[in-house]
Formats: C-alpha cells, structure tokens, sequence
C-alpha cells in the first residue's frame, strides 16, 4: 500500500511539469497608483485629461509581481482603445505610461494587461511561467477650450490706386482684438481691431511684411499670423509713333507699317490681344506690335488688350487710317496762250497729307511759275510750243508718284 502511494506521489509530480500554465485573468499584478480603484479591484479610473493639453498617468506594477529584470514585463492595451491622441508605452518592471495630447472629449474604457514572458534558465528550470494580469481603466477627457488659430494661409496681389481688403480669420467666433504686431502694411491700408478686416487703396508699390495679433476678449487666449502684400503699380499702355495723340495712324495700300504699344507696370509676361473691332487686311499683332503692310483702303476701329502674369489688363482703343496708294491724277493741261494768263492745279489720288510736289524733268514755258506746295502752275506764257514737264510728288509717309504731262502753248491771235 505505502508503494503504491509512492507511485502516485511521482506520477503527480511528473504530470506537473508538463503541464503548462494559463495565464491569470485577475488585477493581482497592478499596483494601487493615481489610478484609483471605483468598481472594485478589478476596475480604476484615472485622473481627468482635458483636449488638447498634456495628460500623462503611469500605471505601476504591483511590488513583488512578475519576474524581475530577468524577464521583464510587457504592457499592451488588450482591449478597445484609449483616448484618441494618448498612446501606451510600456517600461517593463517599471510599469507603464499613458500620455499624449487627447483630441476628443468623453468617458473612454479599455483594459490593460501585463505579461510575464515564460522563461526557462537554465533549460528545464522554469524562472518565469509566463503569466498575465488585466485591469480595466477609465480616463475621462473633458473639452478644453478650443484653440485660437489664425487665417488665411496667403494674400492677394494689390495694385496702386485700386480698392484692396483682405479678411482676416480665426478658428474660433469669440469677440476679438485685433491689431498688427509687427512690421507694416502698404501705405493707403489698415486693419479693423473689430472684425480683422485689412482694407483700403494702396498708393506705394512694393512688398510689404506685417504680423496680425488677434486676442480673445474674454480670456488670455491669443495668436499671429505673419503675412505679406504684394503691390504692383497698374498696367498702362501707350502707343508710339505712327499713333497720334488722338490714337490715330495713317498709313496706305503697299506701303510697311510698323508701330509699337508700350505696357508699363503690373508684373511678369505680358499677353497682347485683339479685344474687338479689327486690324487693315495684312497688319497683326503680335507682342504689343502692329506691322505689315495693308493692302486694302479704308479706316479701321480697334481695341487692343493687354494682360499682365497676375491678371490685370489694360486696353488701347485706336484707329488706321489706311489710304489709297499715290498717284498723280492729273492727266491732261488744257492750252495756254500766249499772253494769255494761265493756271492749272496738279491733284493726286490717294497717299497722305501733306503733299510736296516738284519738277524733275524739261523746262515750263516762259512766264509759268510752279507752286510747289500746292501744285499749281500759274503765269503769262511767252512763247508758244509744246513743253514736257515730269512732276513728282511726295506724301507725308515718302511715298514717290511721277508723271510727265504736256503743256501746249498756242501762239497769240494776231488782229
């Protein structure tokens, strides 16, 4: 009888060290900490955190649990989450720490547990059997006040002499103070210390830096917002010569035109367009010039537009006067006599005013005289014959129209 008690004795204790052990389910491994216990042992709420301020609680192990340095524990959050924005990060025997900034306000529940690694050393002497505990916690997160920020992330381009207002904002609608901390806004603009509202007409081009300081009146709760203004002087086109004062230009059929419009101020490439109206067949436009040659008469209305790289445009409404290429339109003198007082008038079809006439070719008879300025021939002719006269005249643009004409000169009646 004693042998057999022996027997079993032995196979007892050898079933026992193949047996494995299943890890605990209770809190036995927490310590009492900050974290104090509300529904029993088994449950803890911890000090309160507030959205969007630090919080950080450490959850200590109990003296005496696990396996000490030779295998430290492991800490994990085993069940739902914790509050959003903290995190768990485990320090073995040490314990654990929750913190972080919390994002959301409410009451947030979850479960902690401690892990004792299994460990043998040596081999077949078991130091650590690989246990577990778990605790559930409960971390309140009340609603902070909510942040001031301030806005907006960029301006806009302003131009001298035109109305500007740029709005300030904030994350919160709470009555504010608002005013500029540093630097300065371009001459001709200011900020309303009510509602935040940068405003006014520029009158300095340049760049301009400032910070803008906003204060919640009813606490101490405060931001800046450094920003800068561009400004820009406004897009100007003129023209140059052929174009007049009056935006007019004459030119003639077959004949090379060429004029430019100069654009001053705004910023970056500019982009030259037909608005409306149209160019003389043969002309275009092209990078704020006009050229080629026209080849039909008439007169011509049109607005040219130009546009700077920040969208600013300026228009040049004008007109070109194209004319019918020179010549000279006279094609016959009626006779003169001799003795007889004489005069004639030379006129030209097309070409542009004024006109400059001279003779270039063969004598006028005796007695004529020739106007060069308005092409008239006038005076007692003295001899008969037939004379051949080349004229030329010369139009305001250079343009050159000859023709030889013939001037007869019947003798006097005798009596």
């Amino acid at each position: 009888m004693a042998v057999k008690r022996l027997f079993v004795v032995a196979l007892l204790a050898a079933l026992s060290a193949c047996v494995a052990f299943v890890p605990r389910a209770s809190a036995g491994d927490f310590a009492d900490g900050p974290c104090f216990d509300s529904n029993g042992p088994d449950t803890a709420t911890c000090p309160a955190g507030t959205t969007g301020s630090q919080y950080s609680v450490t959850i200590l192990p109990k003296e005496g649990a696990g396996c000490g340095q030779a295998s430290p524990q492991v800490w994990t959050v085993s069940s739902v989450a914790i509050p959003p924005g903290l995190t768990l990060s485990s320090n073995g025997t040490a314990g654990a720490v929750i913190s972080g900034i919390p994002t959301q306000a409410g009451n947030f529940t979850f479960y902690i547990t401690v892990h004792n690694p299994y460990k043998e050393d040596p081999p077949g002497t078991i130091i650590c059997n690989g246990d577990s505990s778990d605790k559930k916690f409960t971390i309140p997160i009340n609603p902070g006040v909510p942040k001031l920020t301030l806005g907006p992330e960029s301006t806009t381009t302003g131009t001298t002499g035109a109305p500007y207002s740029l709005q300030m904002t904030a994350s919160v609608p709470d009555a504010k103070t608002w005013s500029i901390n540093s630097g300065t806004l371009p001459p001709g603009l200011a900020i309303n210390a009510s509602t935040g509202l940068i405003s006014g007409t520029p009158t300095t081009a340049g760049t301009y830096d400032f910070t803008v300081l906003a204060k919640v009146n009813a606490d101490s709760r405060s931001d800046t917002k450094a920003l800068e203004i561009v400004v820009r002087d406004p897009l100007r086109v003129t023209g140059t010569d052929p174009f007049s004062t009056a935006r007019r230009a004459s030119t003639e059929v077959g004949v090379s035109f060429d004029a430019t419009l100069d654009a001053t101020g705004g910023f970056g490439t500019y982009t030259w367009s037909l608005a409306s109206g149209q160019l003389p067949r043969g002309l275009s436009l092209e990078d704020g010039s006009i050229s080629g040659t026209p080849r039909t008469a008439g007169t011509y209305a049109f607005i040219a537009r130009v546009a700077d790289a920040e969208g600013r445009t300026a228009s040049y409404p004008a007109r070109i006067v194209v004319a019918e290429k020179l010549t000279v339109a006279t094609t016959i003198f009626r006779p003169a006599k001799v003795g007889k007082l004489f005069g004639a008038k030379l006129k030209t079809f097309g070409g542009v005013a004024p006109d400059t006439w001279r003779i270039t070719l063969g004598p006028l008879p005796r007695g004529v005289r020739f106007d060069r300025t308005t092409g008239t021939l006038a005076g007692i002719p003295k001899k008969a014959g037939t004379y051949r006269v080349t004229f030329e005249v010369t139009d305001s643009l250079g343009i050159v129209a000859k023709k030889t004409l013939k001037l007869i000169v019947i003798p006097a009646v005798r009596k």
